[in-house]
């Protein structure tokens, strides 16, 4: 196995998928390069396992994150769903939500960068840290919708309390 990148390699690569590679090695977790170059991986969150994939757009000089709830809406809750995203999306304080054509819900954020620049180390963490907070937050609503049939404005409803304190 190569050794891993020094922080300088990794911020001075041609490739700003070597400093997502880098921050992952930091934290000793597994990760596969996709078919199409892109750094995929698991972290596991307080409601399931979650699947992320970082993504290099050239064409807009964008590091892209997306992370799949792994939940997938019937054809019959598709309308439902798409009015939970409206409400999930305006509560969301950084990336959004979405459904592929398949039905598969996930959450994607962007970090756009200056053409020859590339992404920081804490900017990359940041980015993990900003998908597994909407996941954490959001899920329980995509859940009662789908799986328990739930309306979605009380969906919604459900994940927007704020706990204080410790029980």
């Amino acid at each position: 196995m190569e050794s891993p990148l020094s922080e300088d390699e990794a911020l001075f690569s041609q490739d700003p998928l070597d400093v997502v590679e880098h921050v992952l090695e930091a934290e000793n977790l597994q990760f596969d390069r996709t078919e199409c170059g892109d750094v995929a991986f698991t972290l596991s969150g307080g409601w399931r396992d979650f699947g992320l994939c970082f993504t290099w757009r050239p064409d807009v000089d964008c590091l892209q994150v997306s992370l799949s709830l792994d939940m997938c809406a019937p054809d019959s809750l598709r309308g439902q769903v798409f009015e939970l995203l409206a409400g999930v999306n305006a509560r969301a304080s950084l990336g959004l939500f979405e459904m592929r054509d398949d039905g598969e819900i996930l959450f994607r954020f962007g970090t756009p960068l200056l053409p020859g620049e590339y992404p920081g180390l804490g900017q990359t963490a940041g980015m993990i840290d900003v998908a597994m907070e909407a996941a954490e937050r959001f899920f329980p609503a995509f859940d009662f919708l789908i799986r328990c049939g739930k309306p979605p404005a009380e969906a919604l409803a459900a994940c927007m309390f704020e706990t204080v304190g410790v029980a």
